[in-house]
Order: C-alpha cells, then structure tokens, then sequence
C-alpha cells in the first residue's frame, strides 16, 4: 500500500513538473503535442503493448487531451478576470478573493486531469512496463524542457 501511494507521488511529481517547466500553458505548441503523441506512440510499441490496450490508451490520452482544452480556456478567463480586478483603481477585496479562488480551483482541474489520465494509462500497464513508461516520460521531458548543449 505504502509503495503505491509512493509510486502515485512519484508519478504525480513527475507530470506537475512538467507543468511547471513550461513558460505559460497556453503557449504549448501544437508541434509539442505532436511530438509528445508520436513518442508515446513510439514508447508504447517498445514497451510491447497489446494492440487493444494501446488504442484504449490513446483513446485516454484524446479524451484529456479535448477536456484540457476547455479547462486552459477557463483558466485563461480566470487569470485574465483576476488581472482585470487586480488593475483597479480601488480593487474589491471580496470580488479578488473570488476571482483567487476560481484561478485555484481551475489550477486544480488541469492538476487533477494530468492525474487522472496518469491513473487511466498506468492500469492499462503492467508494474514493469509502468516503470518503464515513466521513465521513458521523464526523459522525454528533461530533453524538450532542460535541454542540454
């Protein structure tokens, strides 16, 4: 039980530092994702996934995919909302204090997508090919988000 919940945050920290390593999340460009898409591809044929579990993979992945979108939107609105408020000349301390908490919950609706896709794919794996998956992952990410010359 204790090693699981160890593997979650492992994984959890895994993707949440991915996020934080983009300068801005709506500057994600469409080429990332398709190069993210065509390494995972690429990653699930090395790792010998079944045919079956590799298309109801890459069904989880368009599913998250299509639902982020709507919560970057919503979460472009709330920063730009908070701003708006924030620039007043006599700023509404009750109106900020929504506005906070909308951008925090919409924060945590791309945070809880990351995870439950992350949860989705893991059971379609086996422990080993988890292992793997996640390791090919955090590769992928130090390469395109720390590269080194």
């Amino acid at each position: 039980m204790k090693g699981r919940l160890i593997f979650k945050l492992g994984a959890l920290s895994t993707i949440l530092s991915f996020l934080l390593v983009i300068p801005a999340l709506g500057q994600v460009t469409e080429d990332l994702g398709k190069k993210l898409s065509e390494f995972r591809t690429k990653t699930l044929k090395e790792l010998k996934i079944a045919p079956d579990k590799e298309k109801a993979f890459l069904a989880v992945e368009e599913k998250y995919v299509d639902e982020r979108q709507q919560i970057v939107a919503n979460l472009k609105k709330a920063k730009e909302d908070l701003q708006a408020a924030l620039a007043a000349a006599k700023p509404d301390e009750a109106k900020i204090q929504g506005l906070v908490k909308t951008f925090i919950d919409t924060q945590h609706n791309l945070f809880n997508s990351f995870r439950n896709e992350l949860n989705e794919e893991m059971a379609l794996m086996s422990p080993l090919q988890q292992g793997k998956y996640l390791m090919a992952m955090e590769r992928w990410r130090q390469d395109v988000c720390l590269p080194v010359h």
